[in-house]
């Protein structure tokens, strides 16, 4: 048995947990093979949304950095240990980065599994994922989000789930059941107001200028104008390098707008860096809101991440402002005007509400919520269309101009592979 144990701590605390679990494998297995790998000695580099693992290189990230090494460990595991660290009420960036970029080791191509979208499976076999991150700091609403989002994204990665549990040295193991995520927590504190002072866009698209996230925040802008508002700051959250200055100057903007892309149920890895550098404020002239955009059909795929976005403004001790899930969002950028008018007008009236009313549009809200989930309907044509090859048509077009099609089901990370 091959069980790999990731360290996504942010210094060599966790050092003696990964040796007390290399002891429990061994006493359950002494054939066990154990490997362990801290990650402070190894770069990660966030996901841009290049797509590349999917059409120019499949199953293979472009990026160049130490993660090919950790990537093909993983898959060739029978067991994996994740250990990350917490920041502001979440798992860090560089673990989410990880869990990002897993997403090479599955295919473009689209099935439904109980009503939602999911991807299709590149490997045969997949690891037993295994998780642990430090409860200490944490409210209890907090660590149920956490141990919700992290059942989810092995439920993502069609994974079994395990937890561990290490309170007074003592190890012990339990399964991780996927569970419904928990509700809204401070909607009920969405009330109107008349904004005032400054106002600030964040754009949480690894992809920056070039993203659909960005199409929506200029149309969101001229929504604002048209209230009157004349002086916006978009700031692109790929810029990493800005975000401690963001990180400290925040308090001194009055209303930010979070507008990104989901990312494996949650916010872009790069975007999560930035979160994790925010310190309290505890003022409630400065307002939170969000509107998070995804490729799939239905909102249930952000429900995870939802009440995460409003915890933070309570740790935070700032005012929230609601949150906004769009779904089918992905190829807007690639889809004639007249498709999108729709869309561009609601985003306009979204920017007018905002900035007129102080909170996200709940009409907008709960319109885009009617599709939480897939209908049996819905299933059943996308099973029949499926048939036809139309579901997979975008992804085998663009793997045919990169001259990947015949490796579309390549399996690069594969010990024993001939498809490599």
């Amino acid at each position: 048995m091959k069980i790999t144990v990731f360290d996504f701590g942010k210094d060599r605390s966790n050092e003696p947990l990964s040796q007390e679990i290399k002891s429990y494998f061994k006493e359950s297995n002494k054939e066990s093979e154990i490997t362990i790998y801290d990650s402070i000695d190894t770069q990660i580099k966030d996901c841009i949304g290049c797509w590349s693992c999917w059409w120019k290189t499949p199953g293979r990230c472009a990026l160049n950095d130490d993660a090919s090494k950790l990537y093909k460990e993983y898959i060739n595991s029978d067991e994996v240990v994740l250990l990350f660290n917490t920041e502001n009420g979440f798992i860090d960036g560089k673990g989410k980065t990880f869990l990002d970029r897993l997403i090479q080791h599955y295919l473009p191509y689209i099935e439904i599994r109980d009503g939602e979208s999911g991807h299709v499976k590149r490997y045969d076999r997949y690891p037993v994922i295994n998780f642990y991150f430090e409860k200490s700091g944490l409210s209890h609403e907090e660590v149920k989000v956490i141990r919700n989002y992290l059942a989810r994204a092995a439920y993502h990665y069609q994974s079994a789930c395990k937890k561990f549990l290490y309170e007074n040295d003592y190890l012990q193991i339990a399964d991780l059941e996927y569970a419904e995520p928990i509700g809204e927590v401070l909607s009920k504190d969405v009330v109107e107001r008349k904004p005032k002072g400054n106002w600030v866009i964040y754009n949480g698209s690894p992809r920056g200028n070039h993203s659909n996230s960005m199409l929506i925040i200029e149309k969101i802008i001229k929504g604002m104008k048209a209230q009157g508002v004349e002086t916006i700051e978009v700031r692109n959250l790929i810029n990493l390098k800005a975000h401690k200055m963001w990180a400290e100057k925040f308090g001194m903007g009055e209303n930010h707008l979070f507008v990104f892309p989901l990312y494996v149920h949650a916010m872009p890895g790069s975007m999560m860096k930035f979160f994790e550098q925010l310190k309290p404020i505890n003022n409630k002239e400065v307002h939170m809101a969000f509107f998070v955009q995804s490729g799939f059909p239905e909102t249930s795929q952000s429900y995870y991440l939802r009440p995460y976005l409003e915890l933070i403004t309570k740790r935070l001790g700032v005012s929230f402002d609601g949150t906004i899930i769009k779904p089918s969002v992905e190829g807007i950028r690639i889809k004639p005007e007249s498709v999108n008018k729709k869309f561009f007008d609601q985003m306009e009236l979204l920017g007018q509400t905002y900035a007129n009313k102080g909170i996200m549009s709940i009409s907008l809200k709960k319109e885009y919520e009617k599709t939480e989930y897939l209908s049996k309907g819905e299933q059943f044509l996308f099973s029949i269309i499926s048939l036809t090859g139309l579901t997979n048509y975008y992804w085998n077009l663009n793997l045919k101009k990169n001259g990947a099609y015949k490796k579309r089901f390549a399996r690069p990370y594969a010990e024993d592979s001939s498809t490599k």
